[in-house]
């Protein structure tokens, strides 16, 4: 992680992309940014030059312009694209009294999921 986002800030500071690596998983190259990384050009440039060919972008991000950043990326690195999303519902959450209060203010759904693969034509496949 490149940039530390909210209250993250407090303990981590920021990196400065130099150890941005693809993998060789022997069916192509992987990497791949985190969250709000992905909204940086410089960083997903430093993968694209590196040849990447399966690009990972996990996030807790479930807005429908998050398919349209992934989307983009595809067309622009001219690689698949993962994107990944939990999917989240109260249930799913501890039975901790201390956030109870609080968790019943919140919606049925929590977090929508969204995950999808994306070609190199910016596709949803």
């Amino acid at each position: 992680k490149l940039k530390p986002t909210a209250a993250e800030r407090l303990i981590w500071g920021e990196g400065d992309g130099s150890s941005l690596r693809t993998y060789d998983a022997g069916f192509g190259l992987l990497g791949g940014l985190i969250c709000w990384e992905n909204y940086m050009p410089l960083a997903r440039m430093a993968l694209y030059q590196q040849g990447i060919g399966i690009y990972l972008a996990p996030t807790a991000d479930a807005r429908d312009a998050w398919q349209a950043t992934l989307r983009h990326i595809a067309l622009e690195g001219r690689c698949f694209v993962l994107g990944c999303n939990q999917f989240v519902t109260r249930d799913m959450y501890p039975t901790d009294p201390d956030i109870q209060q609080e968790l019943q203010q919140q919606p049925e759904v929590m977090c929508r999921g969204g995950s999808v693969i994306i070609s190199p034509l910016g596709e949803i496949l």
